[in-house]
């Protein structure tokens, strides 16, 4: 009796009755796999690669953020935004802030008074006094949306445009509040330098000069800019290129199906 049948090269219930095709069929599955081993990456190697980037760069854009938002409120609170040294008395020192003026000595405490009046104050140490506070404000309100916007972050991890606009705002309000910062900052000092090279003053005035809360409030208002524009950047490129990758299937090489006669 002549009949045909058609097995396929592998099969669960015939892998005895059949040897050199299965070992023929393990030697192509084994020259496969070193194939697409040696090849070049996937696409889905890549997307995780680009995800791994866009990880590190957020991270590192959030953490100098917030070093910086610390930098900002610490030169708000902070009173030697100016400091002054006189002749007659060498052992004092002068410090004025946005809320309080100081006197330090070599030798006793520290003796702070705060401002009497709000209205009283000079225009610049009210407009200082209104900018650092809108920085202070927009960069707490920045970590709440960069860090909800964290890929390393589990918060809203099904919605990725979701989190992808929550890192957005936050790396553009923390770049408003690193302007914010070094406005004012940078308006104190010229009318410092303005005052100490003024001819009409003579010299033997004392005169004022930078304190560190100026230099805290430069640190601080850089670190917020350069960490916003780090945010923002991370999401337009990596983002963007992880999102115009497509992930191609792998080759499968099928089994190859063959004809037995049987006589």
């Amino acid at each position: 009796m002549t009949g045909s049948a058609i097995k396929p090269l592998v099969s669960g219930n015939n892998t005895g009755l059949m040897p050199a095709f299965l070992e023929q069929y393990l030697t192509d599955a084994r020259a496969l796999e070193v194939a697409i081993d040696a090849g070049p990456p996937s696409g889905r190697h890549r997307a995780y690669g680009m995800s791994t980037k866009l990880c590190q760069c957020q991270c590192a854009g959030f953490c100098l953020s917030l070093l910086g938002w610390v930098c900002s409120l610490a030169a708000t609170v902070l009173p030697q935004w100016l400091t002054r040294n006189t002749d007659l008395l060498e052992s004092e020192i002068f410090f004025v802030g946005m809320w309080e003026a100081c006197v330090a000595q070599d030798e006793g405490p520290v003796q702070c008074k705060a401002y009497d009046s709000l209205l009283g104050l000079p225009d610049d140490i009210q407009l200082t006094r209104i900018l650092m506070c809108v920085s202070v404000a927009l960069g707490l309100l920045a970590l709440l949306f960069s860090l909800s916007g964290l890929d390393s972050i589990t918060c809203c991890s099904d919605q990725e445009t979701t989190k992808g606009r929550l890192a957005v705002s936050g790396g553009v309000s923390f770049l408003l509040a690193g302007v914010t910062t070094l406005t004012p900052v940078s308006y104190m000092a010229h009318l410092t330098v303005v005052n100490f090279w003024d001819t009409a003053v003579p010299e033997s005035v004392p005169r004022w000069e930078f304190g560190p809360a100026l230099f805290v409030g430069w640190l601080g208002g850089f670190l917020l800019v350069f960490g916003g524009l780090l945010l923002i950047t991370s999401q337009c490129c990596f983002r963007k290129s992880e999102g115009n990758l497509q992930l191609q299937p792998l080759p499968v090489k099928r089994a190859l199906w063959h004809k037995t006669e049987y006589v």
